[in-house]
């Protein structure tokens, strides 16, 4: 991947395509810019240059000084955004992506967010958003805790295998190592992003929320409190989904963006 100077630091992004509608593809915790390279590659059609990044930490991107993992990804976000010129900008996010893409909030033409780790819309006074938020804290303390006695691959393991409908032997060693050697990192990240505040009132462009029907209850609890805080956004559930959707289904994702004519023509 080709990684360009910036004013924040150097910058690390995939690329498909060229055109005057520019894609910007936000990717998950723990998973990198590749994740999405079928999403783009089913994106990828006539006028559209489609930019997936590597955000900060991951790859060669890096926010030089940056201490707070979820600023510095909003700033590699802010960053493409300056670099690639357009005339119809529309971001996509999936997972912790999905977050940034809401805390960055840029003046674009179009916002998609698949499952979007926002927590902090999640209410005290809900039953069903407690017990989903209690669901997710008993894991991010499992992970936690086996980082800490030094088993980050035995964390690692319980989160995956609750967020990313997949068992741990099923995945490959390559996949398994690269996994283990950042659960430190992505245990910073998730504890940056669930405590971050949304200001949902500076969320002015269209707004299409994709939803997994087979995903963790969690998420259909955080997408249905973000479509209620956002007027005029579109709640779309994609049927046999899961939360790596972007990823395992990307077809089915793309066909939804299309449907939702987002892209422009």
């Amino acid at each position: 991947m080709p990684v360009y100077p910036t004013a924040s630091g150097p910058l690390e992004v995939l690329e498909w395509g060229d055109g005057p509608t520019l894609v910007l593809l936000l990717h998950a915790a723990a998973a990198g810019p590749g994740s999405l390279s079928g999403l783009a590659k089913a994106l990828t059609g006539p006028g559209r240059r489609i930019v997936a990044p590597a955000l900060h930490g991951y790859g060669g991107t890096l926010v030089a000084g940056a201490d707070d993992p979820m600023a510095a990804h909003v700033t590699v976000a802010r960053a493409v955004l300056e670099r690639y010129p357009a005339e119809r900008r529309v971001v996509i996010g999936h997972s912790m992506g999905g977050l940034v893409a809401l805390l960055a909030a840029p003046p674009v033409d179009a916002m998609v967010v698949y499952e979007p780790i926002v927590l902090g819309l999640l209410r005290d006074d809900d039953p069903a958003d407690l017990a989903a938020r209690d669901w997710d804290r008993a894991i991010v303390a499992e992970l936690e805790r086996h980082i800490a006695a030094g088993e980050p691959e035995a964390g690692i393991r319980v989160f995956v295998e609750a967020w990313n409908e997949v068992l741990w032997g099923a995945l490959p060693a390559s996949v398994r190592a690269r996994l283990i050697a950042a659960a430190p990192a992505m245990a910073r990240e998730i504890r940056a992003g669930s405590s971050r505040p949304l200001a949902l009132e500076r969320i002015e462009a269209p707004l299409l929320i994709l939803q997994g029907s087979a995903s963790p209850a969690i998420t259909a609890r955080m997408t249905a409190r973000l479509h209620a805080g956002v007027p005029g956004s579109r709640r779309v559930v994609l049927d046999g989904c899961g939360h790596m959707g972007p990823v395992q289904a990307s077809a089915a994702m793309a066909a939804a963006i299309e449907a939702a004519s987002v892209l422009g023509a």
